[in-house]
């Protein structure tokens, strides 16, 4: 048990850090960053500080930096 919980546990930070990483760079270059999250799925927890939504997610395999323009559908064309 204790095996699965550190395992978790430094899934997690390395996550956090890895994210972190896209967090830093995308200010860096004046990118609006409008969502931080650790796991994915349905919101359990967040604060939203600024123009940034900052939160934890239900599903901790995982995790995203969203910036602000960034439209995953953008230029498709339907039916592609």
């Amino acid at each position: 048990m204790t095996g699965i919980l550190a395992f978790v546990f430094i899934l997690g930070a390395a996550v956090i850090l890895h994210e972190f990483g896209h967090f830093i760079v995308a200010k860096m270059l004046g990118i609006r960053v409008e969502t931080f999250s650790v796991g994915f799925g349905k919101r359990i927890f967040g604060r939203r500080w600024g123009t940034t939504d900052y939160r934890l997610s239900l599903i901790p395999l995982g995790g995203y930096v969203k910036l602000g323009g960034d439209d995953s559908n953008a230029g498709l064309e339907e039916g592609a």
